[in-house]
């Protein structure tokens, strides 16, 4: 750990960016170079732990900077876990507040997902480089508590994507160690249906939403291992999956770059900032 931090100081920092490490490759690379990497098309999965200001500059600063490497204006697309899809029309309404900056990007974020996130407002600024709302992903908790409460048939049709389907044993061993034994098994098993649901419908609206380039904000749970809403998507779209697992040095865990012997790598890119 400390040869790695050692390394992590001698490089330049790109903003918040103190380091890019390839899973594929097995090793550091330069930020201008990651960049490059990424897929001028297709998804972009940036997994994320929530509400660290650090780390959402950094995806702002990832964000834009492949938009403006690739001049990809007309066909980014930026998607956000922290917003319902049945929002969707209130959020338009509101971000052409936004646009004719009646309102700031700070307020946007407040009036669509609360003051508590005020720090994705670099992210949802960078959605005046496309002149398009924010796509939102997620499902009100309403309904996933209906789901919960009586199973899948319970709820509307119109929220269960044709796709959908039960993780397997993998995901549900992972989900239960993050739960650490606070909860019975048939919480447990509840709560991990509406897991489920959240992956299968935020692959979905990414997928029906997508134009060119996707950059999909959602926390890394969902994204780690290719598991969750990346198998997912990479279910229901032929469109390339890139992933990135973004950390800040506190909370940076030296497994992060490892290949785990039961799930693989994390994601293709490991992103550490300050």
């Amino acid at each position: 750990m400390k040869i790695l931090f050692a390394f992590l100081l001698t490089l330049n920092s790109f903003a918040a960016i103190r380091a890019v490490y390839n899973t594929q490759t097995r090793d550091y690379i330069e930020y201008e170079r990651f960049i490059t990497q990424l897929p001028d098309a297709g998804h972009i999965v940036l997994g994320e732990f929530h509400n660290i200001k650090e780390i959402q500059s950094a995806q702002a600063k990832i964000i834009k900077d492949k938009i403006k490497a690739e001049d990809a204006y007309s066909t980014a697309q930026i998607m956000w876990e922290f917003i319902n899809f049945t929002d969707q029309e209130n959020i338009n309404s509101t971000y052409q507040q936004f646009l004719k900056r009646s309102i700031s990007a700070e307020e946007f974020v407040t009036k669509i997902s609360g003051k508590q996130n005020i720090s994705y407002t670099p992210i949802l600024e960078l959605t005046a480089l496309t002149g398009r709302a924010p796509i939102a992903l997620n499902l009100p908790r309403e309904i996933k508590k209906q789901a919960m409460e009586g199973g899948i048939d319970s709820i509307d049709p119109i929220f269960v994507p044709s796709h959908h389907y039960l993780g397997g044993d993998d995901y549900l061993s992972r989900f239960r160690e993050a739960m650490g034994g606070h909860a019975p098994e048939d919480m447990i098993q509840k709560y991990f249906l509406a897991q489920c649901l959240t992956d299968s419908v935020m692959s979905d609206k990414a997928n029906t939403s997508h134009l060119g380039l996707s950059f999909i904000i959602a926390g890394s749970f969902h994204t780690d291992f290719y598991d969750g809403t990346v198998a997912r998507l990479k279910k229901i779209s032929s469109e390339q999956v890139t992933t990135i697992k973004l950390t800040n040095t506190e909370m940076f865990q030296e497994d992060f770059l490892l290949e785990n012997q039961n799930y693989g790598f994390y994601a293709d890119f490991i992103v550490i900032t300050d």
